[in-house]
């Protein structure tokens, strides 16, 4: 047991101290690690991010462990809502008001692409995603513009690639779904939230169920994959109300579903105001459960903590998603290993270049307000705001926030990549979360099971917490 977390929790007895952590924490809102993994962004310090220096070492890594490249491209604006972002969300955007904001955007996305063109050209992409901001506010001529962008930088993505477009309900249309197949978007996802127009209101959204399901139908009929997003924990939701939502998305025969705990944290109106009128977290855990066992009931199974995907469904490039999750972070058909790297393209997007054991590797985000990033790109910048050079205990816990994601830790997997059976490295970790019955410890591998499902945050934060004090301590010694 590192000195970090038993001083944290002042107690002697390495699983006793793990315990008790666990006991302080689990009754606590969790915060949702996909976005930003290990380390928060708040100790994301470094202000002079060299991408050459990143491009270089990452070229070295490629010849130790081949890479897939992720492709991230954000876009800045949202539809105003009262309260601000939803009343939750913790992603940078700013105000939509006319078309013309996104021409001008378009144009510095493809000087951006430019600037990265020469690294990048020859490469396949794994994956393509255009999130947000809102990424369906463009008009539908503007999607031969946006993909006309990504096909300047990667001349080799093709249909083999997996091209999702996350949007709202109310702004998507048979128009703009037509001109995004046609454009080469190949999957939708819709960003639900509810299902019911009153609670939906309260985020200051302005949707129906009814277009959701308009855009499910459309979909279909235009041969485009689709899958929902819902999210639990809402203001005033009881489990009747939750499992309506989820009959009637199940209804549709939709073949994946993202149904997560809602994020609430920073300085967001349901964090400043309205946590007094959220479910606890224990009834947060009996809407997991509930949820879980209706989508197995229902032939869907878990491939994340996060992610229900129908048994039959299928994606546009014949692979299960669960298996795609898995290839992405760590996993070669033939059993050997590869790795996985994101570039965040565009407004405030956040780029993961992992490395190995020699050069652990980068991460970084580009400017969180437009205007700076356009500056910087007029001054032939980089439109980076800050980074983070991982150190190897670093890339180690990156690299385990990931596999526990999907629900467990191959441990062959990560003793090639990190030197060091996970079991050996935090051995009472395990045995705490095993008496509790929230993993399961095999011999070639590590699940989560039961509730641990649902407390993947807090095991996450478990792990890193050793690491994290350091962090902090290493920081305030340099500030002093």
């Amino acid at each position: 047991m590192s000195t970090q977390l038993r001083n944290r929790v002042d107690l002697s007895d390495g699983v006793s101290a793990v315990q008790a952590y666990i006991e302080t924490q689990r009754t606590r809102r969790q915060s949702n690690r996909v976005l930003h993994g290990h380390p928060s962004p708040l100790l994301w310090l470094d202000r002079d991010v060299s991408v050459p220096t990143v491009m270089a070492e990452r070229a070295a890594t490629h010849e130790d462990i081949p890479k897939q490249l992720n492709l991230y491209v954000g876009t800045p604006y949202c539809l105003p809502t009262d309260p601000d972002r939803c009343g939750f969300c913790l992603f940078p955007s700013e105000v939509y008001q006319r078309r013309e904001q996104l021409d001008t955007y378009l144009r510095y996305l493809g000087r951006e692409g430019s600037m990265y063109r020469a690294y990048f050209f020859d490469q396949p992409l794994a994956s393509i995603y255009f999130g947000g901001g809102t990424s369906n506010l463009y008009k539908a001529d503007q999607y031969a513009v946006l993909l006309g962008h990504v096909r300047e930088v990667f001349p080799a993505f093709g249909a083999d690639t997996e091209v999702t477009l996350e949007g709202i309900p109310q702004l998507f249309t048979h128009e703009k779904l037509s001109a995004m197949r046609d454009a080469g978007i190949n999957r939708i996802s819709i960003g639900v939230q509810q299902l019911d127009d009153e609670m939906i209101a309260m985020s200051g959204r302005k949707q129906k169920a009814s277009q959701v399901f308009q855009t499910i139908d459309w979909c279909h009929a235009l041969g485009l994959p689709v899958s929902v997003d819902l999210i639990f924990g809402w203001r005033r939701q009881t489990v009747d109300g939750m499992l309506r939502d989820l009959k009637a998305i199940v209804a549709t025969g939709i073949g994946h579903i993202t149904h997560y705990e809602l994020n609430v944290a920073g300085r967001t109106d349901f964090a400043r105001n309205r946590r007094h009128e959220l479910p606890s977290q224990e009834d947060n855990l009996t809407l997991y459960r509930v949820s879980r066992d209706f989508l197995v009931a229902n032939g869907y199974r878990q491939v994340t903590t996060y992610d229900w995907e129908k048994v039959e469904a299928p994606t546009p490039t014949n692979m299960r998603y669960e298996d795609q999750w898995r290839h992405r972070f760590g996993y070669r058909p033939d059993g050997g290993i590869t790795g996985s790297e994101t570039w965040g393209w565009g407004f405030a997007a956040i780029s993961h270049f992992f490395g190995s054991r020699v050069h652990p590797g980068w991460t970084y985000m580009n400017h969180t307000h437009v205007d700076d990033y356009f500056r910087a790109i007029d001054a032939g910048q980089f439109p980076i705001e800050r980074g983070y050079h991982y150190e190897p205990v670093d890339l180690r816990l990156t690299i385990l926030f990931q596999l526990l994601l999907s629900l467990g830790v191959d441990r062959q997997l990560y003793a090639q990549v990190a030197g060091i059976d996970v079991v050996d490295e935090f051995p009472e970790i395990w045995e705490a979360l095993t008496k509790r019955r929230w993993a399961d410890i095999r011999p070639g591998h590590v699940a989560l099971v039961g509730d641990g499902v649902f407390y993947t945050p807090l095991i996450q934060g478990l792990l890193a917490q050793g690491r994290l004090e350091e962090m902090r301590q290493s920081r305030s010694t340099v500030t002093a």
